[in-house]
């Protein structure tokens, strides 16, 4: 049996919405994603419903810029839907589009599953993916351009950091980097930080 890929749980959601047609409201996408990863979105003492409430939560982080802006909302509580109710909708972004369908290729392969131990990646990863060097590099600007100094801060780590702090810090990144599905997120963030090294000598 193959092993499952492990990912932050909120591109689960993000599949799980893509198999909608890419729009939905929080219920139809709680029921998706509870069908396709039940282990992952069910409540503790009744697996068999799904958990609205984190579904939620990842379709708000979805739509922040540390996953890329992959979703966006919009807020129908002001309309009326035919059934009398009220209601707020979801759907992905062109860049959540393009991740979906590679969620999706990779799901062909092998199973998918959340990661178990998010701290590292939140603690190490997503502040560089929040960062303007990493933007800008994203946008193909040169490393050299971006200057050594805002290499580091995408590290949360200042100009005047020893080497030794420096070298161990990028280090644990690039463990964490290497541990994720293959993706192009992956491969950029693995470039990040090599042509980072290279150019700024640390």
């Amino acid at each position: 049996m193959t092993d499952p890929v492990t990912m932050p749980k909120t591109y689960l959601v993000v599949l799980a919405l893509y198999r909608l047609g890419g729009e939905g409201d929080v219920e139809t996408i709680a029921v998706k994603a509870h069908e396709l990863f039940p282990q992952e979105f069910s409540w503790r003492n009744y697996p068999e419903l799904p958990d609205k409430d984190a579904v939620r939560v990842h379709l708000s982080e979805a739509k922040k810029a540390t996953f890329g802006g992959l979703v966006i909302d919009k807020d129908l509580r002001k309309e009326r839907r035919g059934d009398g109710g009220y209601t707020k909708r979801f759907a992905l972004t062109p860049r959540g589009l393009e991740k979906a369908k590679e969620l999706e290729r990779m799901l062909e392969t092998a199973p998918m599953a959340a990661t178990k131990n998010p701290i590292e990646y939140k603690r190490l990863v997503e502040p560089v993916l929040q960062s303007p060097a990493f933007r800008q590099f994203s946008a193909g600007r040169a490393m050299l351009d971006i200057g050594r100094d805002a290499f580091l801060l995408a590290f949360k780590l200042f100009g005047d950091a020893s080497d030794f702090v420096i070298v161990g810090r990028l280090a644990r990144a690039e463990a964490v980097v290497a541990r994720m599905p293959e993706s192009s997120e992956k491969t950029l963030l693995m470039r990040f930080i090599k042509e980072g090294r290279d150019a700024h000598g640390v």
